[in-house]
């Protein structure tokens, strides 16, 4: 995926987590770091993201994983703020 991809806000930079050969729990883990982390739980914002900048096929494997979040954020508004809750505390207990 891509590589140094800037965050959003440009405060930031992070690596791009290429997800193609890992485990569906991770790299899911992974996307949900990525939406909550680099583009502020805006599924919107990694859309826009996707299509100005990611390849046929980053966009391929991941313009429906942004959609979905995006479905799942419209049929519940506090969903964001869960995942928020669970990525923070999933990362705090793979770092202790």
């Amino acid at each position: 995926m891509w590589h140094n991809a800037r965050a959003v806000s440009a405060l930031e930079t992070y690596d791009w987590v290429d997800t193609t050969n890992l485990s569906r729990l991770v790299a899911n883990f992974a996307r949900a770091q990525m939406l909550v982390s680099i583009f502020d739980g805006d599924p919107q914002k990694w859309i826009e993201f996707l299509d100005q900048n990611g390849t046929a096929d980053e966009r391929a494997r991941e313009l429906p994983v942004a959609r979905d979040f995006q479905r799942r954020l419209a049929r519940d508004p506090k969903y964001i703020d869960r995942l928020r809750m669970l990525v923070r505390e999933l990362s705090q207990l793979v770092t202790m």
